[in-house]
């Protein structure tokens, strides 16, 4: 057996999918995809596969954009000074570039300022706002931020600096005293959308301010709204859609630049182009040291300009990477081996960089699948963390009951930033822990998959493939679809890649279907050749040659079936069990105990040991048999008895003293040394054994072995220490001498267990078993 990563949650096809596919002339199965999305009208269905403009909302039903575009008129008119207040994210930076853009249109005086995370911390703070009004500043646009800055806003008010706020992070209980807010999720906003990311928000400002919609700003919009991880429908799918149309033109000097240095594939570009390629690396900035060579990469007109900061945004995410692996590390010696029986997660690291900690986070949320907070604490006992939730616990909800242990927090349902003093600490880590406790299930510590589709390894086509691309860009409540192929066989996989960690196989018989798990290659040694594998993946088309072939990249595997592994003879034999099975549960079964010595002398564990003679299972694990038993009979019984708590089988088989390749003497060899013994007799048997060995050609153990058969058969015996032969022996068989036995029992049990091809030996061992039970494998909990 190999158990799955995750719960598998199959959907089971829609029942208005054959109507909708009829309708809208595409599949069932692409159909069904829709449904699964809310689209089960057939209106709603074409509006989503032909997405344009006519899904964009009147940005004035936006609360505060009256006041705010009336606000930013006049100061462009009266040649005020305006700054446009970012932050450090991705979102943050192409909101900062959309709404420049913005105000160089209508012709205004500005200019932009993004906080420093190190010094400043995140959003709005007095004492930049108040060097801005000194600089001469009457106007404040906020993006991305604002919504939770109360204080530096209020103040600002109160000086004479008017702020506006665009913002769309969950609003808190108390709202700043702004010139105008302008955020969908605050109180009483009328827009009928509320999952703009912050660029999106601004974009609505731009279009309300330009009375057009800014078409040529689609690619910092697409950056930021698929960066930000915001749901991908409705105006958002848009945004996504056809943002990355115009980030295939490459019109914008800096993310040319920025292609170019990082080797970033394309175009066409994809939403994994920008998840995977231009996000992380625009954000490595402000997370490293400062965002401003984002902005100023966004804004750049002057190509060689562009290819300079390019190189340092560039040159900032591979010290980010390196960070970011430095301190995980870190994070893990300080969890382990206690994280699994915590309910919830968080670490701490004087010197830690604030600006990586959400990606920590995320790794351990990877790692363990709990809620996690990862804080940098500083010299003077002050943190800021970032927090990552799971499916099931509203983080900010939660954490927003005990405000009071916080300097500053915002956030949504699956990420929150903070800041906290460090004596605090405790008090978050237990507040967190019974917050946890209270809401979440057991089973909820274990990762879920939603599976859209069960295939066929027939049904997977490339023209499959391509239509349900046209459901793309793929994101947050328009997933790419994960599908599931069960219980195929195998026809061949290895490892690959320059590490050999990645796995490649092809399944299906008589049809071929290739798949490729990337960071899987350790599953191959849990998997074998004569299993029936299920899998779960992402379709795909492999463009080769002009060629194009389906396939799956996998995410998942399972195997339901018992496994046998047959690791005879293999010297890395704790390594190499030990390291398929480092979270899995291992018994070293030893027949003879003798050989227990021999066990910890290959490095196992003797609370793993388990003596059939003694025990018997009580729980689900893999087994491993050490050594030969004495008796085929003692491994049918065990085999019969603990059966439904059998996993997967490695049949070591030790053995020192081996009967298989000893020859066995023939009835003829007994006769003849027999006739030579009654000849001879009385006699010293060691002063006859050359003389023996000289005609014969026997070992001196052969010799021992027919004479000890002859004395347990009463055929000769010893008097005076002499050999002598029994006159009137009784007539009785070989096979009635004990030693006799012992050897063909011996040899028996070799030929069947220890030389046996593999196919006979699982044979043999799945007979021992019965057949009633051969699928009732119990598992942990499932």
């Amino acid at each position: 057996m190999l158990d799955a990563k995750t719960r598998w949650n199959v959907r089971a096809l829609d029942k208005r999918a054959k109507t909708l596919a009829d309708s809208l002339r595409v599949s069932e199965l692409t159909a069904h995809l829709l449904c699964n999305r809310g689209m089960g009208q057939v209106e709603d269905a074409r509006v989503f596969l032909h997405t344009d403009e006519s899904v964009l909302h009147d940005p004035f039903s936006l609360a505060g954009m009256e006041d705010a575009v009336d606000r930013i008129q006049r100061a462009a008119e009266g040649n005020e000074k305006i700054v446009v207040f970012g932050d450090y994210d991705v979102d943050g930076v192409s909101s900062t570039a959309l709404m420049c853009e913005t105000l160089e249109k209508m012709g205004a005086r500005y200019d932009w300022y993004v906080p420093n995370r190190f010094t400043e911390g995140y959003g709005p703070n007095s004492a930049a706002f108040q060097n801005i009004q000194e600089d001469g500043c009457t106007l404040v646009i906020t993006v991305d931020t604002g919504i939770a800055a109360i204080e530096s806003i209020n103040a600002a008010q109160e000086n004479g600096m008017d702020v506006i706020v665009t913002d769309h992070h969950e609003a808190p209980p108390e709202l700043p005293d702004a010139y105008a807010i302008i955020n969908p999720k605050q109180p009483e906003c009328p827009y009928p959308f509320k999952e703009l990311a912050g660029v999106g928000v601004v974009s609505k400002l731009a279009h309300a301010l330009l009375e057009a919609f800014p078409e040529d700003g689609l690619d910092l919009i697409a950056l930021g709204t698929i960066s930000d991880l915001v749901p991908l429908v409705e105006e958002n799918r848009f945004f996504a859609k056809f943002g990355l149309r115009e980030l295939d033109h490459l019109n914008r000097p800096g993310v040319q630049a920025l292609k170019e240095i990082s080797d970033i594939k394309g175009p066409p570009f994809s939403e994994e182009t920008v998840g995977f390629g231009f996000g992380p690396r625009l954000n490595a900035a402000g997370r490293m040291d400062s965002a401003a060579p984002a902005v100023q990469l966004l804004l750049a007109d002057d190509p060689e300009h562009a290819r300079s900061l390019a190189g340092v945004i560039d040159g900032y995410n591979r010290e980010r990477q390196q960070t970011v692996t430095k301190i995980t590390e870190e994070a893990l010696d300080q969890l382990q081996p206690k994280a699994e029986k915590l309910p919830a997660i968080v670490v701490t690291g004087k010197g830690w960089n604030p600006g990586v900690t959400g990606i920590v986070a995320s790794r351990l949320v990877e790692k363990y699948y709990r809620p996690t907070i990862v804080i940098a604490l500083d010299d003077e006992g002050s943190g800021k963390g970032s927090a990552r939730s799971i499916e099931g616990f509203d983080l900010y909800q939660s954490l927003s009951k005990h405000r009071e242990l916080f300097q500053r927090f915002g956030g949504h349902r699956m990420a929150a930033g903070l800041s906290i003093d460090e004596d605090k600490i405790p008090n978050l880590r237990a507040t967190l822990g019974e917050e946890v406790k209270r809401t979440l299930p057991a089973e909820s510590f274990v990762p879920s998959t939603d599976i859209e589709l069960t295939l066929s390894v027939e049904e997977v086509t490339t023209e499959l493939i391509r239509e349900i691309e046209e459901l793309a860009p793929f994101g947050i409540e328009n997933p790419k679809p994960l599908v599931q192929i069960a219980n195929v066989p195998i026809q061949q996989k290895r490892k690959i890649g320059s590490l050999q960690n990645h796995l490649k196989m092809s399944v299906g018989d008589p049809n071929a279907l290739d798949c490729v798990g990337f960071r899987l290659g350790y599953l191959h040694d849990r998997i074998q050749n004569d299993a029936n594998i299920h899998l779960v993946g992402e379709l795909s088309v492999n463009e080769w040659k002009g060629q194009e072939k389906p396939q799956v990249i996998l995410s998942d595997v399972a195997v339901k079936e018992r496994q046998v592994f047959d690791v005879r003879g293999r010297k890395d034999l704790q390594s190499f069990i030990y390291e398929a099975y480092t979270s899995e549960p291992l018994t070293v079964v030893i027949f003879q105990q003798e050989h227990e010595r021999d066990a910890l002398d290959k490095g196992f564990a003797s609370n793993d040991f388990l003596f059939p003679d003694e025990d018997r299972l009580t729980v689900p694990t893999n087994i491993l048999f050490l050594d030969l038993p004495k008796h085929l009979s003692d491994l049918t019984r065990f085999l019969n008895e603990n059966e439904p708590f059998i996993r997967s089988i490695y049949t070591g088989f030790m053995e020192k003293d081996q009967a298989f390749f000893t020859v066995k003497p023939t009835r003829e060899a007994f006769k003849w040394l027999y006739v030579y013994l009654k000849k001879y007799a009385p006699l010293h048997i060691k002063e006859h054994e050359p003389v023996i060995t000289r005609y014969q050609g026997w070992s001196t153990d052969a010799i021992h072995f027919m004479i000890q058969v002859f004395m347990e058969l009463e055929f000769v015996m010893i008097s005076d220490g002499n050999l002598i032969v029994n006159e009137k022996p009784l007539k009785q068989d070989l096979h009635a001498s004990p030693t006799y036995q012992s050897f063909e029992e011996k040899r028996e049990i070799e030929e069947t267990l220890k030389y046996s091809t593999y196919e006979a030996l699982k044979a043999f061992l799945f007979a021992c078993m019965s057949d009633e039970k051969k699928q009732e494998v119990l598992t942990d909990g499932l």
